[in-house]
C-alpha cells in the first residue's frame, strides 16, 4: 500500500460516515488505499468530537491550533517536569 495519500475533507467525512454506518475498517482501507486502520479511527474520533478542522491536516495529526488549552497546558507541564528532573540530576 502506498503512503502519503491526500484525502480531501469531504472524502474523509464520507468515509467516516460509511464507517459509522457499519462498514468495516478493512474494507474501507482497501477501497481507498488508506495505509493504516488507525487513521480511520483517528478521523472518526475527530469527527465525533467536532474537530472537523483537524481533518484538514494532510499529515494525520491534529492542527496545533485545534488542541485545547488544557491539552496544551498538560503538554507544557510534562515538558517542564522533564526538564526539572533532568537539571536536578545534572547538578550531582
Amino acid at each position: 500500500m502506498s503512503k502519503h495519500n491526500f484525502y480531501p475533507v469531504e472524502l474523509k467525512i464520507q468515509i467516516i460516515k460509511r464507517f459509522l454506518n457499519g462498514e468495516s475498517a478493512a474494507s474501507l482501507r482497501e477501497e481507498f488505499k488508506i495505509p493504516s486502520s488507525g487513521t480511520l479511527y483517528r478521523w472518526k474520533d475527530w469527527y465525533l468530537n467536532g474537530e472537523i478542522r483537524s481533518l484538514e491536516s494532510s499529515s494525520g495529526r491534529r492542527l496545533e491550533k485545534d488542541i485545547s488549552i488544557s491539552e496544551q497546558l498538560d503538554k507544557v507541564t510534562k515538558e517542564l517536569n522533564l526538564l526539572k528532573k533532568y537539571f536536578s540530576q545534572e547538578r550531582w
